[in-house]
């Protein structure tokens, strides 16, 4: 443990950090590197002790044990094991083409999620079959000092690659990144579409603001300044990506053919009961936490994202690249 939290210090040192909160991100470094350098030393000392006492202390180290390798388990394995996920839509209007999208979100680059694991992801990324890459914001946590050259192997992705900021990457919370970011992202290709539509296989590409961070309200009243009807109005042709589920809300009713969030991580660590609770308390207002939902603007898939933040651990939801494909 002594030797962790010296890596910790050392870790610590020199990264963006959200002001203010230097003892929360020292605390999820010490999260990040305990369970790498000391849980071994911890589980084999715990199992020791199942074995030689007796009684009470027998039970409590065998208890423990347990705990320790659930830990283990959720934050040096799950997280890893990055799994594809295929849906598949039809009807899609006339005017458009059938297409094959990757959507990701919160791979949270930096202090959980590190460069190899950032590398690693490009490579599974350029081995699917797909037209695009679409990524749904959070793109940071607690990040490397530079940012260009930490971000470099998305340059390597051969699909074309549309995306938005999240709340971690515009201040809500974070560090003041946000000007630099975008930079390293145009650097290596990524195209932004907060604020935009994108013309793109004739399809309309559409992306709004976090809600926490910006301003979604005022970009939907822009971009669809005449609310639509389904009954009247021909299906649209429209791709909507956000950060956040919640943002989804906001569209007027037929606004999109599909939509595309992230944020919720799925729950990252789900425990029945708890989990769902927690979620509409302190994350979302909706129930859109992970797969597909029928909202008034459309139907929204939430995708559970890739990296972690609180604690650098996953249980029951698995890190997801969720592949689309858009048909007749």
């Amino acid at each position: 443990m002594v030797v962790a939290l010296i890596v910790t210090l050392v870790d610590y040192l020199g990264r963006w950090s959200t002001p203010g909160f230097w003892v929360r991100n020292l605390v999820m470094h010490a999260l990040y590197w305990s369970p790498r350098i000391a849980g071994a030393f911890l589980l084999t000392g715990l199992l020791s002790h199942s074995v030689v006492n007796q009684g009470f202390r027998r039970w409590r180290a065998a208890v423990l044990s347990v705990a320790v390798l659930i830990g283990l388990w959720s934050s040096l394995v799950e997280p890893g094991m990055v799994r594809v996920r295929e849906t598949t839509f039809s009807g899609i209007p006339a005017s458009t083409e059938p297409v094959r999208l990757v959507v990701i979100s919160d791979i949270h680059w930096g202090l959980f999620f590190r460069d190899d694991q950032l590398v690693d992801l490009v490579d599974r990324l350029n081995a699917l079959e797909v037209d695009a890459v679409m990524v749904a914001g959070d793109w940071t946590h607690e990040p490397p000092p530079d940012l260009t050259a930490g971000l470099a192997p998305l340059a390597k992705i051969r699909h074309p690659v549309f995306a938005v900021l999240g709340n971690h990457d515009v201040e809500s919370p974070g560090p003041p990144l946000t000007g630099p970011l975008k930079a390293a992202l145009q650097t290596h290709g990524v195209q932004l579409l907060e604020g935009r539509v994108v013309p793109w296989k004739g399809w309309e590409l559409v992306g709004l603001d976090d809600q926490w961070g910006g301003h979604p309200q005022l970009q939907v009243k822009k971009l669809w300044p005449q609310p639509t009807s389904m009954g009247t109005s021909p299906p649209s042709v429209r791709l909507v990506l956000a950060h956040q589920p919640d943002t989804i809300a906001l569209l007027p009713k037929g606004a999109a053919f599909l939509s595309f969030a992230g944020h919720t991580h799925g729950g990252q660590i789900w425990i029945p009961g708890l989990t769902p609770w927690v979620l509409r308390n302190t994350n979302s207002e909706q129930p859109w936490w992970n797969g597909v939902y029928q909202t008034r603007g459309g139907p929204l898939l939430v995708t559970p994202g890739i990296g972690t933040i609180g604690l650098p651990a996953r249980l029951g939801v698995v890190p997801t690249i969720d592949v689309v494909t858009l048909q007749r």
